[in-house]
């Protein structure tokens, strides 16, 4: 149940569940690759980086189960970025209930924005300088979170200029090209990526590959279907922005010979 951006987790069990501690906050879904003596195993290992005790009501029903009603606070909206391996985060508001001496409970709310973003830079203009050439770029923030651009490069000692968004997501990264130029003015518009979901997702502290593959393709994500497995990711996979990814634009100019100048701007997603 959400109210007014306040969920209620109704957690049903036929027998008592002896918790240690019911804990809320933002957590990380870490999907990876880890070494295990000579061979490579594939891991998601759950987390609460800054967890904090919720509010919950125990209740009986009628047949004798146990009703767990928790309150976990204000609900933000998930991203995470996923790629063709499998390796990837997500990002997402959860409640953990530590069991001792049994498989810990992990509720995610996986919830798309529900109000317009508003996308914020630091600097509305980029510039990189070589010798007799200059590369700007322009930047006007428009509604929806959306970004205009309009990039311009002269003189032929930068070969090419490139405007680009760099998303990080936990320990990842990401860039998406918005234009490029040779020589003279290219104007182009960046949206972020917006998909519709509300997740509820409960599950232990494992989970299969092929499991996380049914939940990503669910989300939206373009897969392929593996012959013994569960396939792959076509390229990137970002869920959703917003205000839990961190942005930068990056203006660089390319000089040829693995050399390029460099200019960037932080810049957020927020409601």
């Amino acid at each position: 149940m959400i109210a007014e951006g306040r969920p209620e987790v109704r957690l049903r069990s036929r027998d008592k569940i002896k918790n240690r501690g019911v804990y809320g906050g933002i957590a990380t879904l870490l999907f990876h690759w880890v070494q295990e003596n000579k061979t490579e195993t594939w891991r998601f290992e759950p987390s609460l980086p800054q967890p904090s005790p919720v509010q919950t009501v125990e209740t009986a029903d009628s047949d004798g189960s146990q009703l767990l009603t928790i309150s976990p606070g204000d609900l933000t909206p998930a991203t995470g970025l996923l790629r063709g391996n499998w390796v990837g985060t997500f990002m997402a508001p959860a409640v953990h209930i530590d069991v001792p001496w049994g498989a810990d409970i992990w509720i995610f709310l996986f919830r798309s924005p529900w109000f317009p973003l508003k996308l914020s830079v630091a600097k509305g203009n980029l510039m990189v300088a070589h010798k007799q050439s200059t590369a700007t770029a322009v930047l006007t923030q428009s509604t929806g979170g959306a970004l205009s651009a309009s990039l311009s490069s002269s003189g032929g000692d930068i070969r090419n200029a490139s405007l680009v968004m760099k998303r990080k997501i936990g320990q990842f990264t990401s860039e998406e090209p918005i234009c490029s130029v040779e020589a003279g003015v290219v104007s182009q518009t960046w949206a972020p990526i917006t998909r519709q979901f509300d997740l509820c997702l409960v599950t232990s502290s494992s989970m299969s590959m092929s499991e996380l593959a049914v939940i990503a393709k669910g989300l939206g994500a373009d897969t392929s279907k593996g012959f013994l497995g569960p396939g792959t990711i076509q390229g990137d996979f970002v869920l959703c922005d917003g205000p839990l990814t961190q942005y930068s634009l990056g203006l660089r100019g390319d000089l040829g010979f693995l050399r390029h100048e460099e200019d960037s701007s932080d810049a957020s997603l927020a409601w």
